[in-house]
């Protein structure tokens, strides 16, 4: 059994997963929560995505788990990184992509795929990001966007007379008053950025189906609003650490 462990920036989050298959998802607010759980579970192997240096660190010194696997830039992948600099690539991106690349893999599209087929990763999160990857495994890059709950603090903290609002706030693209218009100004960036990519994948790639995956602590909020095809996948990057682990999982001991 493997307990592969996302640290984000707002939230830290495992998974554990036996024989490719996630059986529990749990949150913590803080390392001191995360390390005892860590303990409590006993499991042989560990797994990390972290965007937090220091919280990585914390969690490694603190856990009984020798086998630790720490994801980075150098590790080895099952996609074909494009992205010119790739040390500055999370690794929150690259395992959300490495999780629907590995989910897509598992479906029946994928018998019968073109070159022309797009799988698209996104995590709506402390931000929202896209990441593209044209089959058969070109991860071609993607897009960082501020969240949907920083673009609502945003508002509120750079001017002077703007409420602090949030998704529940939201009726439709056209507000009838400045809360309604501030929630459809957030909410509609948020969609019109993914549309964009689709039209544009459509328009300039010729792509004649995307694959998109869903996942992030906003993404329940936001689906209602979707108009678009989607899976939604709350433990995507889990799916991905466990992929990258296994690929490189005899190194992971020596980290």
């Amino acid at each position: 059994m493997l307990i592969a462990i996302d640290i984000g920036n707002t939230r830290i989050k495992a998974g554990l997963l036996r024989k490719n298959k996630l059986i529990q998802v749990s949150y913590f607010n803080n390392t001191d929560e995360l390390t005892g759980y860590i303990n409590s579970v006993n499991c042989m192997y560990a797994a990390v995505s972290s965007v937090v240096p220091e919280k990585t660190e914390i969690v490694k010194k603190n856990i009984n788990t020798k086998n630790v696997f720490i994801i980075s830039h150098k590790v080895k992948t099952n996609l074909n990184l494009s992205y010119t600099t790739p040390e500055t690539l999370g690794t929150d991106r690259l395992s959300s992509a490495e999780g629907a690349f590995y989910l897509f893999n598992k479906t029946e599209a994928f018998k019968n795929y073109s070159k022309e087929i797009y799988i698209l990763s996104i995590d709506f999160g402390t931000a929202t990001t896209v990441n593209v990857i044209e089959y058969p495994g070109k991860f071609t890059g993607g897009l960082i966007a501020p969240g949907i709950d920083m673009m609502f603090s945003s508002l509120n903290q750079n001017t002077a007379v703007l409420p602090l609002l949030n998704i529940s706030n939201y009726n439709s693209i056209i507000g009838i008053d400045t809360n309604s218009s501030i929630a459809g100004g957030v909410i509609t960036s948020a969609i019109g950025l993914i549309e964009k990519v689709i039209r544009y994948l459509k328009d300039e790639k010729s792509a004649s189906e995307i694959f998109i995956y869903i996942t992030g602590g906003n993404a329940k909020k936001i689906i209602p609003h979707l108009t678009f095809d989607f899976i939604y996948e709350e433990g995507l990057i889990f799916y991905g650490i466990n992929s990258l682990w296994r690929l490189n999982k005899e190194f992971s001991s020596h980290q």
